[in-house]
């Protein structure tokens, strides 16, 4: 995935050399399948194995990323190619996120804040290496880049497998409520997709607490997955007139941001007392960092900008997570996962695009301090009228 992060946006501005409002169009590409699978995807997570539906969608990566593979090497690299390319990955990862996501559900809820710092900080790890590694795209060409991301999803893909088996048991030995958790789909009647639907949305508007949630990372997918997305390979290109080399530097600073909020969430033994109250704090510290970007400073001041932005951003991903692990069911984790990520990537392929539109007609340092300003007024709203500011931490919700 950092790969990818690095490779797809410089490919459309890099490469092909394409305009800011195209770079929007290719990001919505990737982006838009989720408003469309990523309910059905929560679905039918919770219906089979994790495990094994992970591993096939693990190896599903490998089709789009061999299609483009094919492209570079004939020479057949166009912008609708990219176009097709990225629809095919998002749809592979509609239905990934929440099965993903509800493998959270196995830890303990007790100590779920560390649970989900120590998930969010190894992914971003190794996001940070995918970058860096893209950042030597000049030297090894795309060839070799895709190629190592095809391996590594095929490695995912195995070490899924077996990380999480399918459990076959003998029902001579095992009890029969143990029997039904390991074989679900024996004693279950027929499910009807839309009535488990209207179960996952249930959860969150019969909980203010949970809807709000929602609306503050429904406006984090279309303000700073906007700026995140578009203005990132941008800002490395117009505002400082670099190269792919940059743009995956400021990709490993962000990431480094986030790796060290997550670690210190990690070695925290206790939850967090107010949970939505920073996380709220959060979203304004990266409003106000943001407009500092937009100034485009010099360097030695902006990396660490960017270092205290991923830091906002990765306290922000795991107090988002909590809150929701804490609060729902694990029998419809997948379900309220998915709800939560439509929200949070639902704004964000109309943010990519409106940021590439405002960028290519307003410029670069204006559209960034427009959306630093947006996101400071929700900022404010939220803290003023959510529940989410007096939100405190409770017992977590169990299965009855």
């Amino acid at each position: 995935m950092g790969l990818h992060a690095v490779l797809y946006p410089w490919l459309v501005v890099g490469v092909l050399e394409e305009s800011p409002s195209r770079l929007g169009l290719a990001q919505l590409a990737v982006l838009l399948p989720n408003l469309l699978f990523i309910l059905p995807g929560g679905v039918i997570s919770d219906r089979r194995h994790r495990g094994s539906w992970l591993a096939q969608l693990y190896m599903l990566y490998t089709l789009p990323i061999a299609l483009l593979l094919g492209a570079i090497i004939y020479d057949q690299l166009t912008f609708t190619v990219l176009i097709l390319f990225g629809m095919a990955f998002g749809t592979v990862s509609a239905f990934v996120q929440p099965a993903r996501e509800s493998l959270l559900g196995y830890a303990s809820q007790t100590l779920m804040h560390q649970a989900v710092a120590k998930v969010v900080m190894i992914q971003f790890i190794a996001q940070g290496i995918g970058f860096a590694i893209a950042g030597q795209l000049e030297g090894l060409g795309l060839a070799v880049m895709l190629i190592l991301q095809l391996g590594l999803f095929f490695l995912s893909s195995v070490l899924i497998k077996r990380s999480h088996p399918e459990m076959v048991a003998d029902k001579s030995i095992v009890p029969d409520d143990v029997m039904d958790e390991l074989l679900p789909t024996e004693k279950l009647p027929p499910r009807k997709s839309l009535s488990e639907l209207r179960a996952g949305f249930a959860l969150f508007t019969s909980d203010k607490t949970l809807l709000h949630l929602l609306l503050l990372v429904s406006a984090t997918g279309f303000l700073a997955f906007g700026v995140y997305l578009v203005g990132m390979p941008l800002l490395a290109r117009e505002g400082y007139q670099g190269g792919a080399g940059l743009f995956a530097l400021m990709q490993v600073s962000f990431t480094l941001g986030i790796v060290a909020a997550n670690f210190s969430v990690s070695r925290q033994k206790d939850t967090f007392k107010r949970p939505g109250r920073l996380m709220i704090i959060s979203f304004l510290g990266r409003g106000s960092l943001v407009f500092f970007i937009a100034l485009l400073p010099n360097f030695w001041l902006l990396f660490p900008i960017i270092f205290a932005w991923g830091a906002f951003s990765g306290l922000s991903m795991t107090l988002g997570r909590t809150i929701l692990h804490n609060q729902v069911p694990h029998s419809h984790r997948s379900r309220a996962a998915s709800v939560y990520q439509l929200c949070l990537f639902g704004g964000a392929p109309l943010g990519a695009w409106v940021c590439g539109y405002a960028i290519e007609h307003t410029g670069l340092a204006p559209t960034f301090a427009v959306i630093a300003v947006l996101t400071l007024l929700v900022s404010v709203l939220a803290a003023a009228f959510s529940p989410l500011w007096s939100l405190r931490a409770k017992e977590p919700a169990t299965d009855h």
